[in-house]
């Protein structure tokens, strides 16, 4: 006799279990499944970009500024100064610390008079026209994308998609009671369309695959400075340098929370 004619149970079939809780009013009857794998494929891991991104780490860029939020700041241990890398091929951009003498280093953050850490603005407008110029950005729009922690043992670094980043701009939408009313737009990226995200597949497959020294394909990018608009005395005659280390003097009012 066939062996398999005897066995009529396939194989990997979910267990049915039923089991009842007391309850006020009662029992309830609750079902469970007991399974072997579950199979993905049809699935999609859904953007976090479609939900709130109040405890995202995250970067704005718009014309001459990059800002980062504290939250990235805060994962990667609340260091002073950073290293800005593109990658043109993979159209990506990866943050790591470093130290402060370091000739590429940025400062990202300060510590305000709480003694709290808080973002800095960090200003290059020859950064940003080359970056817009790139990806192809309207210069009246800000940008900002979401950022995926890197670990290992001894590092951390943040990367971010640039493909993946959404357009916000801002229109005129004058009120009777505020005629000066601005409203903020948001536009998701062509590529989303017509779908909700990754497949469970390729959501698995990590973004950079190792961490010694620069991954392949990233340049660092310094971010060049903005001219200083008024000389700091008046009472000189000397050229003005153009760039200044203080070229950030203003910015130190933005803390880059908005």
């Amino acid at each position: 006799m066939n062996e398999d004619n005897n066995d009529k149970t396939p194989k990997n079939k979910d267990v049915e279990i039923k089991f009842t809780k007391p309850s006020q009013n009662g029992e309830i009857e609750f079902i469970e499944y007991e399974i072997d794998r579950f199979d993905y494929e049809g699935f999609e891991v859904v953007r976090r970009e479609f939900f709130s991104k109040a405890n995202c780490p995250a970067v704005t860029i718009k014309d001459g500024k990059v800002n980062f939020n504290v939250r990235a700041i805060r994962k990667l241990g609340e260091c002073s100064h950073i290293l800005i890398m593109i990658n043109f091929k993979q159209k990506r951009l990866l943050v790591e610390p470093c130290d402060e003498d370091n000739k590429n280093a940025l400062q990202w953050s300060k510590v305000d008079k709480n003694a709290k850490v808080v973002p800095r603005t960090i200003t290059g407008r020859a950064f940003t026209a080359l970056l817009y110029k790139d990806m192809n950005w309207h210069l009246d729009c800000t940008f900002k994308m979401l950022g995926t922690l890197l670990k290992s043992e001894n590092e951390r670094k943040f990367i971010f998609d640039l493909v993946n980043a959404e357009r916000y701009l801002s229109i005129s939408k004058p009120t009777e009671d505020n005629p000066k009313r601005r409203e903020r737009v948001a536009y998701m990226p062509k590529t989303w369309e017509g779908s909700y995200g990754q497949s469970y597949e390729e959501s698995k497959i990590p973004l950079v695959e190792t961490f010694d020294g620069v991954p392949d394909g990233y340049v660092k990018i310094p971010v060049t400075p903005l001219p200083r608009k008024k000389p700091t005395s008046s009472k000189t005659n000397k050229t003005l340098d153009l760039f200044s280390e203080n070229e950030n003097t203003e910015e130190e009012k933005e803390d880059g929370t908005k």
